[in-house]
């Protein structure tokens, strides 16, 4: 009976885990940079802009600079 309980704990620990990941919101800020030097100088001003809206980190909005296939480094913002 324990281990039913245990089992049954875990799958729903796991299934809600999914549901926080899917509301998460993820976005890539309009333009891209040729140095991740300087995608980290737009990252640090703590303001964005991405789809014509203004982000800021004030709001809980947190970025990282990952470099596309192409060589240019992109900003990707989240919460």
């Amino acid at each position: 009976m324990f281990k039913t309980f245990a089992l049954t704990a875990m799958a729903v620990g796991l299934a809600g885990l999914g549901v926080a990941t899917a509301h998460a919101e993820t976005l890539t800020v309009d333009g891209n940079y040729a140095t991740v030097d300087a995608c980290a100088a737009d990252g640090n001003n703590g303001q964005f802009q991405a789809g014509g809206v203004l982000l800021r980190g004030e709001d809980g909005w947190q970025w990282s600079c990952d470099q596309g296939a192409d060589g240019l480094w992109y900003m990707t913002i989240f919460r």
